[in-house]
This record gives C-alpha cells, structure tokens and sequence, in this order.
C-alpha cells in the first residue's frame, strides 16, 4: 500500500506537489487505499474519494502508532563535511533510525554551505522508503560550541575522535548504565578531525571520547558507524 509523509492540515485532504505524485507517479485512482503519515508516528489508513486538479479528497479509514521505531533515541551532531556528502548522511541516518541530525560548525570545518530545503526532502524521501513513520528533524547549522551546550539533555554524548586510546565505543557502551530508551548524542568532526581543544572542552561538560578502532572512517562513514552500533545495542 502506498504511504506518503504530509502535513496534519492535508489530512484527509491532500494538496501541493504530493498531487501529482499520487495521480501521475503512482497512477492512484478513486477507491484506492493509501496510508498517510503526518510526521510524528501517526499512520493513517485512508482511501481515496474524489480527484481533483490541486487537490485528493480522503476518507479515513483507521488511526494507528508506529511500532518500528528505534528505543534509543539518537541526535547526530555532524560536522559539515565538503560537496554532497552531507546529502548521504542524512539519507542513511535516516534510514538507520536517527531522531535529529545537527549539521555543525567546527574549528576545522570547511564547508559552509547548507542545503536545508535539500536535506530535509531527502529525509522525507528516505523516511518513506525504509517505512518509518517519524521523518527526523534537520536543525539549522549550529557551532560546536553551542553543541557542548545541550550536552546536559542527554543521558549519554560520545565524541569518537581517531587519537583516543584508552576507550573504545564497546566500552563506552558497557560501561553505561541505561534505561530502556536512553537518549544519546553522537558529535562527529569534520575532514579533519577535532582539533585538542575541542575535544578537551567537550570531556570537561561530559562528553565521553571513543576510538572507532584501529582504521580512520571519513566523517560520513564514522556517525553511521556509531548510529548503527547503537541501534544494534538498544534495539
């Protein structure tokens, strides 16, 4: 059955480009089922009843939950990496289960450009294709330092960083006593790494550094590393 992400005030009536999605990709026609997602874990069961220009008219049939999503709760701090990189973070975390994705400006970073229109379509995009009901928040560009900030809102925040020796990410993970669904931030650097003093202020609010093992990952492969070791633990 098809299921698109809109808004709560196109629901039951449908409007804007998801239109000419729904009757000239899909090829829907009056009678057929889809389900609606408004965003925030709410699925829609409906069925469509008339078809207009600008706008589909459906009745709702049922209301239910999404059960799929993950226990943990991840926000990934990402350092702003360079070209369209950022474009396969977003689309991967997402799939993963990610809850919010920062981009962040670091010492090091050297991109600056942000595509937050772009990202969140593809968030959108990707939320509905790995059939999850909740499409992860995509902030505005925000700096490090406002990163460290936050930190006290969440019950664990790692920071891997490739010159840490003496924890790893298992044993960060071993070593923290959890609820059922902890929330966790995850801060990765840019190309470049963290500069020392970064690092050094992100231990002295809490942060937790971890090595990734013995190879240094790209910044877009380290957070999916990380995002996918605690959904594997927590799930």
């Amino acid at each position: 059955m098809p299921r698109i992400f809109v808004t709560k005030d196109q629901i039951p009536n449908i409007s804007g480009s998801d239109v000419h999605y729904l009757r000239d990709v899909l090829r829907m026609r009056i009678g057929d089922p889809l389900e609606l997602l408004d965003g925030t874990g709410n699925i829609y069961e409906a069925k469509i009843l008339k078809m207009e220009k600008e706008k589909i008219a459906c009745e709702i049939i049922s209301l239910r939950q999404q059960e799929s999503e993950p226990k943990v709760k991840v926000t990934l701090a990402q350092a702003l990496p360079k070209a369209s990189k950022m474009d396969l973070v977003v689309e991967k975390a997402t799939e993963l289960g990610v809850e919010r994705i920062i981009p962040m400006l670091t010492e090091r970073t050297v991109a600056k450009r942000v595509k937050l229109d772009r990202w969140r379509r593809l968030a959108k995009e990707a939320a509905e294709q790995s059939g999850r009901a909740i499409i992860p928040e995509i902030s505005t560009l925000t700096p490090f330092e406002e990163i460290l900030k936050i930190k006290s809102r969440f019950d664990l925040a790692l920071i891997p960083w490739e010159l840490e020796k003496e924890k790893t990410l298992k044993q960060a993970l071993r070593d923290f006593l959890t609820s059922q669904s902890p929330n966790i931030l995850v801060a990765i650097g840019p190309e470049g790494g963290f500069s020392q003093k970064e690092i050094e202020l992100a231990k002295r609010v809490g942060f937790v550094s971890v090595s990734l093992g013995k190879r240094i990952l790209r910044t877009e492969t380290a957070g999916l590393m990380v995002l996918s070791a605690l959904i594997y633990e927590f799930d």
